[in-house]
């Protein structure tokens, strides 16, 4: 499986290659001219640092959503299957790496903490792939193992639907909402304890609308 490595001693606020922030400068004007993109507490986001971004995943399009939201390169895991043409060389260029679930996802987590260890902000989704529907939502512990062995905190982000021409119409918008970094005990060991540890993030990520709607005057 190929994986891709950390570069070493570079700052994650400052990975934005040139080609890298006109996509995200032409993205942002897209979206927010078509889809009234708008963000919520962009502030709250460390701009140095190792950082592990968690968001929900409803959509194809969430991590370019996610992208778009924070000014700084974010890294995310995928899996493998993404990786095949024509998508692969996109995924690459906003910062995907493949990691092999089914043998384990083990290089993946080592090219993940490699990240971490050299300051990058690394985007994780808990749900795993993408959910649609209001089903049961499940936390993976994998967002907060990274956290734990990584020794950073966790940044969550919620992204909102993408409305419809009709919505549009309506005034509804593509909205995002960043939330503050949690952090979590540096002794905290094993699955269980990492799962449940998830799903709070996971509930953190999906209060934060109703948080903005009760600080709004």
């Amino acid at each position: 499986m190929e994986v891709l490595e950390a570069p070493k001693n570079r700052s994650s606020s400052e990975d934005m290659s040139s080609r890298y922030r006109l996509f995200r400068a032409v993205m942002l004007f897209l979206g927010r001219i078509f889809l009234g993109f708008t963000v919520y507490g962009e502030e709250k986001m460390p701009r140095k640092g190792a950082l592990v971004v968690a968001a929900n995943h409803t959509q194809y399009l969430d991590p370019v959503y996610v992208c778009m939201a924070l000014p700084r390169r974010v890294q995310w895991m995928g899996k493998k299957e993404l990786f095949a043409f024509p998508f692969r060389a996109f995924f690459y260029f906003i910062g995907t790496f493949p990691v092999d679930r089914e043998g384990g996802g083990r290089a993946g987590l080592r090219t993940a903490l490699n990240f971490l260890a050299n300051g990058w902000a690394l985007g994780i989704f808990p749900e795993g792939t993408h959910r649609t529907g209001e089903g049961a939502r499940e936390a993976k512990s994998g967002t907060v193992l990274l956290a734990v062995r990584g020794g950073t905190p966790v940044l969550p982000v919620f992204v909102g639907r993408t409305p419809g021409l009709r919505a549009r119409l309506r005034g509804e918008r593509l909205e995002v909402y960043v939330g503050s970094p949690v952090t979590f005990d540096a002794t905290l060991r094993g699955r269980e304890a990492y799962r449940a540890a998830a799903e709070d993030v996971l509930r953190i990520i999906y209060a934060l609308p109703n948080e903005r709607d009760r600080e709004s005057p």
